[in-house]
């Protein structure tokens, strides 16, 4: 990783990276020498002590503000990882399920960033089974780079996994566990495959979050009077699975590549456990929708994922309006070489939503939020400029 990415935590730039764990706390940006003495006199001595400290319990015992604490001890976290070669800056996913499913449909529904076309659709219901494993990688959430391991479903290609277990499963950030959820008659089977591969975790002694997605529920398809108790049923299975393997990891999302905002929104929310700055990240869109008075602001990557929200009355039109905002300039950013700077929306009198792109070295993020008016929208470059290292070290640890 390059020191750059860190270098806005700082106040200083060490001689020697190594050492930032030994060094005061006053290193770190905001911590005065007020507040060093403070921390020092309740045991915080040096960054790396910082780093293990519960923002609510060290709150307590000094009377600062939980929220500044949990930005100073996630810096200590990212900063201690950095020095010490600890940090992962590249996460593993896994997408399995039976054959069939939807796995490989998902996948291509993130690369072409949610261009929800007729043609789109047509390719992606001709797509072939995956055969065996299939490596792909990607940007997600601007700097997370993410190693997607497709598993194709055919039962010949599942032995397979299970016998080279260590290589295909072992260091897991996310499973994706994908069931066609119309393919009433293998509930049972892709039950089976999921507990299957939660012990084949146990034995490696981790389980990651796993993001059940029940797929191929389209709007347009018609399904039986009882498809919903069906439905229930298999979820309260699922559940049942987890628990046998205690794990509380989980959760279980209806998904259709035809219903492409709600298909990336389940993706954001599954990505979002393993984005570890994602809680400072929305505690600072708090502050700032605060003083913006707004209640509803959100940051999303070049793809219309989802990093982070604080939003309340306005969340679905907020979430449904920028997706589709993002896609439109991306489109014409790729395509025509055109950019588009602020773009806004009436809502009402009162209710403007403002999409705002802010560039940072060759990726692209985006602020957006519900506000009274245009002219608040000047904020939202203030703001983007506090989450830059924050963004930029979402997946470091």
């Amino acid at each position: 990783m390059s020191f750059e990415r860190v270098r806005d935590f700082l106040t200083k730039e060490p001689v020697d990276v190594k050492r930032i764990p030994k060094s005061t706390p006053q290193i770190i940006v905001g911590i005065s020498s007020e507040i060093g003495k403070l921390l020092k006199d309740h045991g915080v001595k040096n960054v790396k002590k910082l780093s293990q400290q519960d923002s609510r319990a060290l709150s307590q015992l000094t009377g600062i503000g939980r929220s500044q604490l949990e930005k100073w001890i996630f810096a200590a976290k990212i900063l201690v990882a950095v020095s010490g070669d600890k940090f992962r800056d590249e996460k593993k996913i896994i997408l399995a399920g039976l054959d069939n499913s939807g796995k490989t449909s998902i996948l291509n529904a993130l690369k072409i960033c949610g261009a929800a076309s007729k043609n789109g659709q047509e390719t992606l219901s001709e797509l072939r089974p995956t055969e065996g494993l299939q490596r792909e990688e990607m940007g997600l959430f601007g700097w997370i780079k993410a190693d997607f391991y497709d598993l194709g479903g055919l039962e010949q290609y599942r032995v397979k996994y299970f016998e080279d277990k260590s290589v295909v499963f072992g260091g897991t950030d996310l499973l994706i566990f994908v069931v066609d959820a119309q393919d009433y008659g293998r509930y049972n089977a892709a039950l089976d495959y999921l507990n299957g591969i939660l012990e084949v975790y146990g034995s490696l002694c981790e389980i990651p979050y796993t993001a059940v997605f029940l797929n191929k529920l389209d709007a347009e398809v018609s399904m039986p009077p009882d498809y919903g108790e069906r439905l229930d049923l298999l979820k309260k299975n699922i559940a049942k699975i987890f628990r046998k393997h205690r794990s509380d990891r989980f959760h279980v999302d209806v998904t259709s590549v035809f219903e492409t905002e709600k298909l990336f929104l389940s993706f954001s929310t599954a990505l979002r456990k393993i984005a570890g700055a994602t809680p400072v990240i929305e505690g600072i869109l708090r502050d700032y929708g605060d003083l913006l008075e707004s209640k509803d602001l959100m940051l999303f990557d070049d793809k219309a994922l989802l990093i982070a929200d604080y939003t309340s009355s306005f969340r679905n039109v907020l979430l449904t309006t920028t997706m589709r905002m993002i896609w439109l300039r991306e489109m014409l950013t790729k395509n025509y070489s055109m950019k588009a700077s602020t773009m806004t929306v009436e809502l009402g009198p009162d209710a403007i939503i403002v999409c705002k792109p802010t560039d940072w070295d060759d990726k692209t993020v985006y602020i957006a939020g519900v506000l009274s008016s245009t002219e608040k929208s000047g904020v939202l470059s203030i703001l983007g400029e506090e989450l830059q290292p924050w963004i930029r070290n979402i997946g470091v640890i």
